[in-house]
């Protein structure tokens, strides 16, 4: 292996970071969770409405021929 010069006023070490998972943190990945449950829920009530819709509206966007 090859030895790592240091210039003046530099080191060369290894530090490892480790961080505790607080209870804020859980909090925040449950509240996450719910919120994108709950946008998933309302994109699928909002589809149906508008298949709903559509389904409701086809005689009046399909006029007969000799109207």
């Amino acid at each position: 292996m090859s030895e790592q010069k240091n210039t003046p006023g530099t080191t060369s070490e290894t530090i490892t970071v480790t961080k505790t998972v607080t209870t804020s943190d859980a909090e925040l990945a449950e509240r996450l969770v719910a919120d994108a449950t709950q946008a998933q829920v309302k994109h699928e009530q909002d589809d149906a409405r508008a298949d709903d819709w559509g389904e409701a509206s086809f005689p009046a966007s399909d006029p007969p021929q000799n109207y």
